[in-house]
């Protein structure tokens, strides 16, 4: 007969044992979650700045090393769109720290030219990451329907991921489009030696051989633009 304190005890390892969740995907979600209050947000929504953006998607790149009992295929679904989600959002906001300046939406004078370029080509890459997030959660919702439910996602998140990216995609074209054909790199160049002779004290030799990069970097200098 099995006396009390034995009884105890294999009721406290049966209540142990109750207590420790399996590591499956539901698991690995708990761990998603977590992380996203750390930075308050959500599957949806982003952290405020560049910086925070960045140590965010470092710590997702860590659960990666997460190993679950089962599920570890749809939980590598779930980390990578949400890692190139992230990097899509921090392309696009540092495409959108020249603010109108980085645009022709609202018009636009030839000397800022490297700043719409620069805009544009973070645009660029804020699309490319987005339209590849919106492609993999469209697969891990169509393969894993009941995982990608339980983290708030499905196909509708992806048709508007890629409607939201198609449209930044189509405003870097037309920002691209509009600088080139009314500002090329020589036009932009002549403006800026121009300003030159008049607020520096280069020679003009140094002035009329200087090509359009080393102009760039100058004029940024001088308007104090980083």
């Amino acid at each position: 007969m099995i006396s009390l304190r034995k009884a105890f005890l294999l009721l406290a390892v049966i209540f142990i044992f109750g207590c420790v969740q399996a590591k499956d995907f539901s698991y690995g979600l708990k761990q998603v979650n977590l992380l996203n209050s750390k930075y308050n947000t959500t599957m949806e929504s982003y952290p405020k700045s560049i910086r925070e953006i960045s140590l965010m998607a470092g710590e997702y790149e860590n659960l990666k090393s997460l190993q679950l009992e089962s599920g570890q295929e749809p939980f590598a679904y779930l980390l990578g769109y949400r890692i190139l989600n992230l990097e899509a959002e921090k392309s696009y906001m540092e495409g959108a720290k020249y603010g109108n300046s980085g645009t022709t939406k609202y018009g636009f004078g030839c000397k800022p030219r490297p700043l719409i370029t620069e805009s544009v080509a973070f645009r660029n890459m804020s699309a490319q990451k987005g339209f590849e997030a919106a492609g993999l959660l469209s697969e891990f919702a169509e393969k894993y329907p009941n995982e990608a439910g339980k983290a708030g996602l499905g196909r509708k998140n992806a048709m508007f991921l890629n409607a939201t990216f198609y449209e930044i995609a189509k405003n870097a074209r037309i920002d691209s489009n509009t600088i080139n054909r009314f500002c090329p790199e020589n036009v932009t160049l002549e403006l800026y030696r121009e300003e030159f002779r008049k607020q520096t004290n280069f020679t003009e030799d140094m002035i009329s051989n200087m090509p359009y990069g080393e102009a760039v970097t100058i004029w940024k200098i001088i308007r104090g633009i980083k």
